[in-house]
C-alpha cells in the first residue's frame, strides 16, 4: 500500500520536476536571447528561474533519496552481506533524523517567508521556500517504505534492493 502511494507521490514528482527544469532552461534561453538579440532585460525571468531551479533540485533529491541515489560509502565487500546489510540499517536509522529535520525545519523556514515578498513580482517567499518542507515529507514517506523493506531483507536472505522496483 505505502509502496503503491509512494510510487504515484513519484510519478507526480518527476512531472512536476521534468516541467519545472524544463521552464527553468526555457526562461534562461528567453533571457538569454532578450539581452542579446532584442537589447531589453526582464527582471522577472531571475526570479522564476529561480523559483523553477530551487523546485527542480529538492524535487529532484526526494525522488533520488527513494531510488538510492545518493553518495554512499562502501567499507566492507559485497562479501560480507550481513555486516552491509546492518550498517544500512543503521545508515537509514541515522539519516531519518535528518530527513524529519528537512521537513519540520523546511515549515519553520517556509513560514518565514510570508512577511517576505521577491522583488520584481511581490509573491511571498513562502511559495518558493515551502519545497524544502514537502521535499522532506515526501523523504520521510519514501524512508518508512524503504526501512521496511529493508527490514524484511534483513532477516531474510534476499539481498537488499539497490534501487526501488519500477
Amino acid at each position: 500500500m505505502l509502496s503503491k502511494l509512494n510510487g504515484l507521490i513519484e510519478t507526480i514528482l518527476k512531472l512536476a520536476g521534468g516541467l519545472l527544469f524544463a521552464a527553468f532552461i526555457l526562461i534562461i534561453l528567453f533571457q538569454v536571447f532578450a539581452r542579446n538579440f532584442i537589447a531589453m532585460s526582464f527582471v522577472w525571468t531571475d526570479e522564476i528561474a529561480m523559483f523553477c531551479f530551487i523546485w527542480s533540485v529538492f524535487i529532484g533529491a526526494a525522488v533520488g533519496y527513494r531510488h538510492n541515489l545518493h553518495y554512499v560509502v562502501e567499507i566492507f565487500p559485497e562479501d560480507f552481506v550481513r555486516t552491509n546489510k546492518a550498517l544500512k540499517l543503521v545508515g537509514l536509522l541515522l539519516g531519518f533524523p535528518l530527513v524529519w529535520v528537512l521537513a519540520t525545519g523546511g515549515w519553520d523556514y517556509a513560514q518565514l517567508g510570508w512577511r517576505r515578498y521577491s522583488f520584481s513580482l511581490g509573491y511571498p517567499i513562502f511559495y518558493q521556500n515551502v519545497v524544502v518542507a514537502l521535499s522532506g515529507a515526501v523523504m520521510v514517506l519514501f524512508t518508512i517504505e524503504i526501512a521496511i523493506r529493508d527490514i524484511k531483507a534483513f532477516w531474510s536472505d534476499e539481498p537488499m534492493q539497490q534501487k526501488v522496483a519500477e
